[in-house]
């Protein structure tokens, strides 16, 4: 197995994300709303099937979709790409690990067994974890308009979830699906911040094609025994859902997401994880006939507001962890 060259004191320090678009964080906002959009309807299309399936096959057989579509998009990418050393290997290994192994099973676990309410307002904090995991590990300080801007796109989506009722927060009881879905905002955090360090080595498409091949592997025995044990039984519409959720979500959207954090870097692309809930309720509101009250459009301009300051200040997420930058006061 090859050896890395030396690249500084810290083998997993985010470096400064290349790209060659003349401005990359419009390209990154671009590509990182279109991923939360698609996600979003993901989040529609697992309601829809969720309980026709089991769990962790129907993650695996997502994971071997979208790597067929990845494969294609990178196809050239993979011919000219280095050979990946060992701890290229480990890195791209551990993405898939949490990216999508724990992150899948965690999600699709937690949704079973908490309430919508609970598993909604735990999965908004994605943006706020991924930034301390940041300043904890990385010595990256976010400014205070990204702390601002997180803070009210989270307290955006309270008042969404909790139907801007202050006893229903109160009311919330943490439950072992809940604790599940704090695993999953871990898992996805660590992952958004290794996704820097990928492609500032690889191209996006590269580092999506390594990640989800190795996290699809880690799922695939428990989904085989799964569907063993539990039976498939899907019918015809929800093979075209499975499509969806594989095919564009697993594959394409996934090289959004990667693409998103080359021009941005994780930090500031964490962000997006808050419009995957407004573009999944506005979805379900046109797909599923659900409606909108007022509490709902307070909270969506909250959550843009939100986002529109965390990104209009400052560079979080763009630069190495021993490099001192404007925002570290």
């Amino acid at each position: 197995m090859e050896t890395c060259k030396a690249e500084g004191d810290d083998s997993f320090a985010l470096r400064k994300p290349v790209t060659g678009v003349e401005n990359p964080a419009m390209k990154g906002y671009l590509v990182l709303t279109v991923a939360s959009f698609l996600y979003g309807g993901n989040v529609v299309a697992a309601r829809v099937i969720s309980s026709q399936v089991p769990p962790v096959a129907l993650a695996a057989f997502r994971g071997l979709l979208g790597l067929v579509v990845l494969m294609l998009l990178a196809r050239r990418q993979l011919v000219k790409s280095p050979r990946l050393c060992f701890r290229d290997l480990l890195l791209l290994a551990l993405m898939g690990f949490f990216g999508f192994t724990v992150a899948y099973t965690s999600f699709l676990w937690g949704m079973q067994r908490s309430s919508a309410t609970n598993a909604a307002i735990i999965i908004a904090t994605i943006p706020a974890v991924t930034n301390a995991l940041l300043a904890i590990g990385w010595h990256l300080k976010p400014s205070r308009y990204q702390v601002l801007g997180i803070g009210a796109s989270f307290f955006g989506l309270l008042v969404v979830f909790s139907g801007g009722s202050l006893a229903r927060l109160l009311a919330l009881n943490l439950s072992l699906g809940d604790v599940a879905l704090l695993v999953n905002v871990l898992a996805v955090a660590l992952f958004t911040i290794m996704v820097q360090e990928a492609v500032a080595r690889f191209s996006s498409q590269v580092s999506s094609v390594y990640a989800l091949m190795f996290g699809t592997a880690m799922l695939v025995p428990l989904g085989v025994w799964e569907v063993i044990t539990q039976g498939w039984h899907l019918a015809w519409q929800g093979w075209l859902i499975l499509l969806y959720m594989g095919g564009v979500v697993s594959g394409f959207t996934v090289f959004l997401h990667f693409e998103g954090i080359s021009c941005i870097g994780s930090g500031r692309a964490s962000i997006f994880n808050n419009l995957t809930p407004v573009f999944s309720i506005i979805l379900a509101v046109w797909l599923l006939g659900e409606r909108l009250t007022i509490y709902h459009w307070v909270g969506f301009g909250l959550v843009l507001g939100g986002i529109a300051l965390s990104l209009g200040r400052g560079h979080f997420g763009l630069y190495t962890a021993h490099t001192k930058t404007n925002n570290e006061q």
